[in-house]
């Protein structure tokens, strides 16, 4: 049988698209908070109720792996959503799999976690002065949304520490649904096409690293984030980069 998977927020943008990209390798589960348009794998739940998000679990026979996307994703969320939902919802997620024995989880991190570097070094902010932004640089939030997004990473690591629960925790850059980044300067540097995200997420659920932090990015010539561990440690090799698509013009 093909090994379990739960998506959180499976009805949002990136749970979509990673459904149908994961769906012919992986038994897929969704959580959401939005009433399921059918019924079948997919559950209504919230993620700050401990006890619905238990519910879920207890009800899909040995789940592995789960992808935890569920969350306040506006980059201007005032505090109490992003502690309430991102960062309670977070601590309800894990510890429900980890009750569960799930394997491991993919958390959606962001990319806002270190957001205050764009325009400060390191970052790309002229065509011949480039210094790549690394997960060994601290963080550096750029609004409570970032704040909660390393708060994240945070239980992530604890879960893995105190009881071995794996994680492999992804700073997503820009995906939208028009999976192009054209009309927009940023995404020159930040954009993530759909069939890079899903390669990625594989790739995360079933590389031999127990827990890790990496970008998650397009192959782009003006990014600013380093993904040669994410290339290293996961064998993630994207295909797509953002100046193939025209614009190719520097913020800022």
């Amino acid at each position: 049988m093909a090994d379990t998977v739960l998506i959180t927020g499976s009805s949002g943008l990136v749970g979509r698209i990673l459904w149908n990209g994961l769906a012919g390798s992986f038994e897929m589960f969704g959580l959401d908070r939005a009433s399921p348009a059918s019924a079948g794998n997919v559950f209504q739940a919230d993620v700050t109720q401990a006890d619905q998000v238990e519910r879920v679990f207890e009800r899909i026979q040995g789940l592995r792996y789960v992808i935890h996307l569920a969350g306040d994703a506006r980059v201007d969320a005032d505090w109490q959503s992003a502690f309430h939902v991102n960062i309670g919802g977070t601590q309800n997620v894990y510890a429900a799999a980890q009750r569960h024995s799930v394997q491991r989880v993919i958390f959606a991190s962001s990319n806002h976690a270190t957001g205050a570097y764009e325009g400060i070094p390191p970052t790309l902010h002229t065509r011949d002065n480039v210094r790549l932004i690394t997960t060994q640089n601290p963080i550096r939030p750029d609004g409570f949304y970032g704040v909660s997004k390393a708060a994240g990473e945070a239980v992530a690591r604890m879960y893995y520490e105190l009881y071995g629960l794996e994680s492999i925790c992804l700073r997503i850059g820009s995906v939208n649904r028009a999976d192009s980044p054209a009309g927009n300067p940023r995404l020159q540097s930040t954009w993530l096409s759909h069939r890079d995200l899903v390669q990625l997420v594989q790739r995360a659920l079933l590389a031999d690293v127990p827990f890790g932090i990496y970008y998650g990015v397009s192959d782009n010539r003006r990014r600013f984030w380093d993904i040669s561990d994410a290339e290293r440690d996961l064998d993630y090799h994207p295909r797509d980069d953002a100046s193939m698509y025209g614009g190719d013009t520097l913020q800022g």
